[in-house]
Order: structure tokens, then C-alpha cells, then sequence
């Protein structure tokens, strides 16, 4: 028998009363549309309300539906790699039981991927998207939470709602041994450990419960936060900055003791924090990344590159110091420093951009904003 082309995976916990029709609408989703060849994975936690029994009994009239049931791991991330590893499709759609993620929006994201994209994100900021009679006070939070994850991890950037839950992506395009789910947004968990994937958004209207309880409460929004900063890469950035303004320091310290100029002395400092951060950055910042170029650089590239981003600050710390050493007549390790911190900022505002946008530790090449499936850049 011949593999399916999509694999759809459906996490679940208690979804009896949602399960039935949901299979039901995705089989009429995808026959209307002409997609036979697909699989659907239910992944059940071992639910008390035998969700993985009513799973089973349309399993018997229909084989491309299965159930797989966990009687010791919980957990929506590490049950969607479950069904990820269990999967036979090419194609991976990830989607929750509850009928909030309408099926009829599965073969939009399919095609999306046929047109070349590695990621279809369901999205409901989107133009075009939306929510279903959510409250003024969940709207909010939402927003505020994808504004967070975009702050703390770049890669969340590349979809208008990085913390959606239904998604399409290509097998080929992710290393499933990467991967380390926890929590429940599973999507930003791929994105940040794959950044160079295309990523497009396919907007779509987010449904009403239709039945059982929602499963979001103050323990599973503490684990998220919990995983966006494991994921992000910021604090480990700004322990590199920290590192880099010691080394500065020391060198021009040195340098100034053997030669006497302050100018050699700066600009020594200077470089050797680059190369300690360069060095650092790529072997614990970005480390998921290591020698993973979205267009082949090598580490003498990427070095090339990182000087380039990091020009303004170079040119500023060099320059506060400068002045600060011959008008206000400052002790030229405190100006040094003064310097540097003004270059960070100058930095942070422009160059931290390019280090995460253009690709120098396996960005996205420059290409900035959000784009939309059916849209050309």
C-alpha cells in the first residue's frame, strides 16, 4: 500500500464529544478537495472518556484513521513528535480535536506547502483571520503573548501568530531529533530550532469550543513562558554582551601597559570582544544553529558578517572614547567603557537585527515582515 502524502496529527485529552464529528469534517474537507491520499493520527493521552475507543471503531470502517494511545506520557508537544515519528506523510498537519481549528482550512495549508513553503502557519492575525466571540480580557492576552514570543525569539517573527496550534509543515524540512517538546506551542519549538524555513501564513477564523472544557489554565501558561525563554536566545545573548565588555577592558588594559596608546589599545580591545563574542555566540548563543547556514557561509563568513553588523558599534565606542579622553580628560578604561555601553545601545537598535535577520546564524536572508500564502513577495 502506498504511503500517504499528508499525515494529520491530533493531539488529545478528553475529546470525546468532539472527536467523532471532527473526523467527519476532515474526511469531507479533504475528499471535496481532491486529497485522498492522506492519514489521520489521533494521539491520545489516555483518556478516561475513551476518546482512542471511538478513534478505534471509525479506524475499523475507515484505515486512514488510527489511534495511538500513551498510558505514561502526557503533554501536547511530545504528543504531536509522537505523531510526528508515527507519521507516514510527507506533509504533517497538527490541529486540536476541539473543533476550534475548522478542517476545512487543512487543504489551504497543503497547498501553501505544494507553492513551495516549508511552513503553512494557520494564523488568525492574519489579513483576512480572526477569532469567534473571544472576551476583550483573552484578546488581550493573546496579543500580549505574541508580542512576548516575538521579543524573546526571532524566529517567531516569520508568522503573524507564532503561537498558533494548527500548522502544516514538511517533513524534510525539520530534524525531529532536534526537537525537545514541552509545553503546549509546539509550532515555536520548530521554528526557533529550524530557522531557516519559509514560512507562510494562511488566515482563518478561530472556532468555539464545541464541546468539553478548554485545557488552558495557570499551570500550562507557566510552562510556556517557562519554554519561550529556554527557547529565546536573549539571555544567553546578553551573557556573551557581559563577557565581551570584560574582555574589552582587559585587552586595552594590557595593551595600554605595553604600548602606551590609547588609541591601539581601544581599538584591540575593541576586536578581541568581537572575536570572544563571535566565538561564544556561535558555540553556546545560537548553539541549536552551530554550522547551519540557511546559504552555506562557513564560520570565516559568518565572522565577515558579524564585523559588518557590529560596525556601528565599533565606530561608536572608538568615538565616545575618544572624545571622552581628550575633552573631558576621562581615565581612558572608564571612557572605553562609557563607550561601549553607547555602542550597545546603537547596536541593539541596528545590528541585532541584521545578526538574527539576515541570516549570520541561520536566519531568514533579509527578508523582513510576514508573508501570506497566495501572496508574492
Amino acid at each position: 500500500m502506498r504511503d500517504p502524502r499528508v499525515s494529520i496529527v491530533v493531539p488529545t485529552y478528553e475529546e470525546a464529544g468532539n472527536i467523532e464529528k471532527l473526523l467527519r469534517r476532515i474526511r469531507e474537507a479533504m475528499e471535496s478537495s481532491g486529497i485522498h491520499d492522506y492519514e489521520v493520527i489521533v494521539v491520545d493521552d489516555n483518556s478516561p472518556d475513551g476518546t482512542c475507543d471511538i478513534v478505534r471503531r471509525i479506524g475499523e470502517e475507515d484505515p486512514r484513521v488510527r489511534c495511538i494511545l500513551r498510558r505514561e506520557e502526557r503533554g501536547l508537544s511530545s504528543a504531536v513528535v509522537e505523531g510526528f515519528r508515527r507519521a507516514r506523510g510527507e506533509y504533517l498537519v497538527v490541529m486540536d480535536a476541539d473543533l476550534q481549528h475548522p478542517p476545512e482550512v487543512i487543504p489551504r495549508l497543503i497547498e501553501a506547502l505544494d507553492r513551495g513553503a516549508d511552513v503553512a502557519v494557520a494564523s488568525r492575525y492574519a489579513r483576512g483571520g480572526g477569532v469567534e466571540k473571544w472576551s476583550r480580557v483573552r484578546l488581550f492576552m493573546s496579543r500580549v503573548g505574541t508580542i512576548g514570543v516575538k521579543v524573546l525569539v526571532r524566529e517567531g517573527r516569520k508568522t503573524s501568530d507564532p503561537l498558533s496550534g494548527f500548522f502544516a509543515i514538511r517533513r524534510s524540512a525539520i530534524r525531529l531529533e532536534s526537537l525537545r517538546p514541552r509545553g503546549f506551542k509546539i509550532l515555536l519549538e520548530i521554528l526557533a530550532r529550524h530557522p531557516c524555513l519559509r514560512v507562510v501564513d494562511v488566515p482563518y477564523v478561530f472556532q468555539r469550543r464545541h464541546s468539553g472544557r478548554s485545557k488552558l489554565g495557570f499551570g500550562v501558561v507557566l510552562d510556556f513562558l517557562k519554554q519561550a525563554w529556554e527557547i529565546s536566545p536573549m539571555p544567553r545573548f546578553l551573557i556573551v554582551g557581559a563577557t565581551g565588555v570584560v574582555v574589552n577592558l582587559l585587552v586595552m588594559w594590557l595593551f595600554l601597559a605595553v604600548t602606551g596608546s590609547v588609541d591601539a589599545a581601544s581599538l584591540a580591545g575593541i576586536e578581541a570582544s568581537i572575536l570572544s563574542n563571535y566565538a561564544l555566540h556561535e558555540a553556546y548563543t545560537f548553539r541549536h544553529n552551530f554550522r547551519r547556514d540557511c546559504r552555506g557561509r562557513g564560520p570565516l563568513a559568518r565572522l565577515l558578517l558579524y564585523h559588518r553588523a557590529s560596525l556601528a558599534a565599533i565606530i561608536t565606542t572608538y568615538v565616545v572614547m575618544r572624545l571622552l579622553v581628550t575633552l573631558a580628560g576621562l581615565n581612558p578604561l572608564l571612557a572605553q567603557f562609557t563607550g561601549i555601553l553607547a555602542g550597545f545601545a546603537l547596536n541593539y537598535a541596528l545590528s541585532v537585527e541584521t545578526v538574527w535577520e539576515c541570516g549570520i546564524y541561520g536566519g531568514g536572508g533579509c527578508q523582513g515582515g510576514v508573508r501570506e500564502a497566495g501572496r508574492r513577495d
